[in-house]
Order: C-alpha cells, then structure tokens, then sequence
C-alpha cells in the first residue's frame, strides 16, 4: 500500500466524529504513565494518573462504540466481529512474547510447563479472574483490562436485549444510575476488605501477599467497579444529538477542573475509580464528538493503530529500561521507534487483515458498524 493511500485512507470520513482522535489520546495517555514508571521520570499528570485517564477512556470509547455493533448485528456476527478484532493480535503479541522468554529465561519455561493452565486464562483474556494469570503470565502488562471489555461484550448483549423489549425511552439513563450505584457500593464494600476472600485463597497459594495493590486490580478494578463507564459510553451514544447541544464554555472548565485534580478528586471522593472521572472525561468525549473532523495524519495513525501500540509499548518499556537497564535520549528513542513499528508490523500483518478475514463469516445482509470502528 503506498503512503498516499495510507494518508487518503486516514482522512477519510469514515470516522468524522474523531474516535480515532481519542484513542489516540488514551494510548498517549497509557503510555506516559507507564513511560513514567519504567524510566523514572516523573510526567506531570499523566506520570501517576495517565493510566486510569487512558484506561478509563478507552472504556467510554468502547461503551459509545459496542452498543451500536451489539444491535447492528446478529448473536453469532457479533461475536464473530468481536473475535476476530480482539483476539488474532492480542494471540500473536502473547504467545510472541512467551516464546521469546521461554527461550531466554529457563525460570520462566519451567512456570510455564507447571502452570500453563494459568497461562490458558491469560490466551482466553480471562487473567484477572487469576492471581497466577495476573500476576506470572499477563506479559503484556496490561491484560487486566482485555478481561474487563471482554466482560462488557457480554454484558451489552443482554442489556441491548432488555432494552429491546422493554422498549423504555430512558432505559440507558436507568441502566447508568442503577451500574453507578453498584460500582460505588461494590468500591466501598472492597475498601472494607470484605472482599478479599475472593483472591485471598489464591494469593496464598501462589506465595504472594494480597496488598492493596492487587485488591485494587483485581477487585476494584474488575468489570463491577468500571460498568458505568462503559454504559456512560453508550448514554453518550444515545443522547449524542441533545449532548452536542451543550455549550462548549460548560464541557471544558467541568472537564479541565475533575481531569487535572484527578489524584485530588479520588481523595474527596473515596473511591477509585470514581464517578467524577467517568463525568470528566465524558465532557472531554462530547467536546471532541462536537469539533470538526480532525485531519491530522500522525493523529489518525496512532488512534489507528492504538490497540496494537497498547499491546506492546509497556512491553518494550520494560525491555529496555528494566532488563536492559538503558537510559537516556537513546533509549527513550529506542523505546518510541522500536514500540511504532513493531504496533505498525502488528496491524498491518494481524489485526487488520484478520478483522478484513473475519468479515467472510459473517451473514452478507448484515447492518452493522465498520469493524474498523471496534474499540
């Protein structure tokens, strides 16, 4: 494909209400914060909170964008279009990576050879549902989160389905006060510690302590603790024209004032995740729903490209800066180029001709949301 074509197909109105633009943001996001982790070196704002922001972005995109392809589509199109955009790549980043480690540290072989049915959640995208799978085989270093959407895929189903039925005008607007009620009830109840049991067990048979850190990834952080994230995705979605119509002077003091305080916010609150963080980065949502299509090729690329570049970035981070102990305009350098052409290979090799490959399966009347568009 030439770069011409590559830059015409960029521009394209295919994604004229600028999602590619705020998963570029998201990964950006993700990035600095674990940039900041794996180098050292602090990054105001998105050092220590970047990757709840790009995270919990992400999640919104996938809430506005998934509801359309779960009532677009048929049971099996649906799943079918799920598989094939999440799970190719997300095969060959893994098992890649394992491969290479198998080979190199002899340690991690014989894990591998004695727990591999923990290493079987983590190809399912089922690894938070195990301390083992989280915390020895996740390799990618951010497969929490593909257990978090991949229960939202299944949940959209059946609420797409009740919606269906129940035919109630507000039915999304109920389903956001109902989730945001459970999640801040399931926070709370967690911060108590009467949740722990539900890895405790396991923790201790892995020979690990059960600290905070992990009662956060694991219980806070679970598709319980983000649903109303991504059903404020979809709110979003179904409210797009009367939301638009809020005056821009209002969305950006409001997102400006709970994103830049975020750290602050969590404190006041007591609860992390929050659900001023999903209200902040809503606005920050319509405001660019609202903006003219943003035409900035390198943008578009890296929204285009930002599921690949979120499977490998902390791995190559940790490559470099952990295992090599590199530092330096060098490795910072080597960090950036090496994480957009192994993301660019992925793409163009995996996800986009299995998402094309995928398309043969599925029913040739169908109506649905280019595949392209998935979050």
């Amino acid at each position: 494909m030439k770069f011409s074509d590559i830059t015409q197909r960029l521009q394209s109105v295919e994604h004229d209400n600028n999602i590619d633009v705020l998963r570029a943001c998201a990964i950006l996001s993700v990035a600095l914060h674990h940039f900041s982790v794996y180098a050292g070196i602090p990054v105001p704002l998105f050092g220590p909170d970047g990757g709840g922001i790009g995270v919990q972005l992400f999640f919104l995109i996938s809430g506005y964008l998934i509801i359309q392809s779960a009532e677009r589509n048929s049971l099996g199109d649906y799943a079918k279009a799920r598989f094939f955009r999440i799970f190719p790549v997300y095969w060959v980043a893994l098992v890649g990576i394992v491969l290479v480690e198998v080979s190199l540290v002899p340690g991690f072989r014989q894990l591998v050879a004695n727990d591999y049915p923990h290493f079987l959640l983590n190809l399912l995208n089922l690894q938070q549902l195990s301390v083992r799978s989280s915390l020895f085989f996740d390799r990618v270093h951010v497969g929490w989160t593909l257990t978090v959407e991949l229960f939202w895929y299944a949940i959209v189903v059946v609420l797409a389905l009740v919606a269906h039925r129940v035919r109630w005008r507000h039915f999304w607007l109920g389903v956001l006060v109902l989730s945001t009620l459970l999640s801040i009830a399931w926070i709370k109840t967690t911060n108590t510690g009467a949740l722990d049991f539900l890895y405790l067990a396991q923790a201790r048979n892995a020979g690990v302590e059960f600290t905070p850190l992990l009662q956060h990834v694991l219980i806070k952080s679970n598709i319980v603790g983000y649903l109303y994230f991504f059903v404020m995705g979809t709110v979003i979605y179904r409210y797009e024209k009367v939301l638009r119509r809020i005056p821009s002077s209002i969305l950006w003091p409001v997102a400006l004032l709970l994103i830049l305080l975020w750290s602050q916010w969590q404190v006041v609150v007591g609860l992390a995740p929050q659900p001023l963080a999903a209200v902040g980065l809503a606005c920050v949502f319509i405001l660019f729903l609202k903006l003219p299509p943003i035409k900035d090729v390198l943008v578009r690329y890296i929204g285009k490209i930002s599921y690949s570049l979120y499977l490998v970035h902390a791995k190559v981070m940790v490559v470099v800066y952990a295992n090599l102990q590199w530092s330096g305009a060098g490795a910072h350098l080597t960090v950036v180029i090496a994480t957009l052409l192994l993301a660019t290979a992925l793409y163009y090799t995996v996800e986009q001709p299995m998402i094309d490959y995928g398309k043969r399966f599925r029913s040739k009347n169908r109506s649905s949301v280019p595949d392209s568009a998935a979050a």
